[in-house]
């Protein structure tokens, strides 16, 4: 009797296997949660002077990455979906750990440059992230823009096993990640050149929902919300 009323308990993880199992990106959601983590310590810490704040070459770097995990991984979740999905159930998660590697990799090298630029006092300034908010409204109404963005959402074949299979996943990350770069270089630019602000990194989610997550996207919003970035940091510009 004791055998049939008393069932064993049913361990969480067991019990989420599921879930895992469906959602092999979970830990993607998960590292997008931390790097939002990471530049809201950061906006806090320097909240009122994000735009005077000069840090070495190796934190505006890592601020790079993390402000590119944070607003860029949610609007490619398909993408990296897709990858697992492609790949061979064992090897799942690593497909998804070489999409990364691609993707990140470009992000990062398209990076540097904006990161040692960040060390000159002289663009310390909010009339940057203004003209780049600017020029962000314009390249959104471009051919060019709506080609990359379109490029966003390519797809290629990967090869089921061994090291073809991991030049595959990169290959893939990287092809989506330069067009990314290609869709939104103006609007990082220009987050980059607030000092990382919330404001700024905010509204750019905003731009990307309006773009990424709706039917069609809905231009003459992304341009009204840009134009709106750009006038703010005009004004900053004006009073600084």
């Amino acid at each position: 009797m004791s055998s049939v009323l008393v069932q064993p308990r049913r361990l969480p993880p067991t019990a989420l296997r599921p879930f895992f199992w469906a959602h092999p990106e979970w830990w993607c959601v998960a590292a997008c949660a931390l790097a939002w983590s990471i530049m809201l310590v950061h906006a806090w810490q320097h909240a009122g002077h994000e735009m005077h704040h000069t840090g070495s070459f190796f934190q505006e770097t890592s601020y790079w990455i993390c402000m590119t995990a944070a607003m860029m991984l949610p609007f490619n979740l398909e993408s990296i979906r897709l990858t697992a999905a492609r790949s061979l159930w064992l090897r799942r998660y690593r497909a998804i750990t070489g999409f990364l590697i691609g993707y990140l990799g470009l992000w990062l090298a398209a990076g540097v440059l904006p990161a040692a630029l960040r060390e000159l006092p002289q663009t310390h300034t909010y009339m940057i992230p203004a003209c780049l908010f600017a020029f962000a409204a314009w390249w959104f109404t471009t051919r060019t823009h709506k080609r990359a963005l379109v490029a966003c959402h390519r797809r290629l074949p990967l090869n089921p096993l061994g090291w073809h299979a991991d030049r595959d996943c990169i290959r893939f990350g990287a092809t989506i990640g330069f067009a990314c770069i290609w869709s939104c270089w103006p609007l990082m630019l220009a987050c980059m050149f607030t000092g990382h602000g919330l404001i700024a990194m905010t509204g750019g989610m905003a731009i990307g929902t309006l773009e990424r997550w709706s039917f069609r996207p809905r231009k003459r919003e992304i341009v009204a919300v840009t134009l709106a970035l750009a006038g703010y940091y005009m004004v900053l510009a004006g009073l600084q």
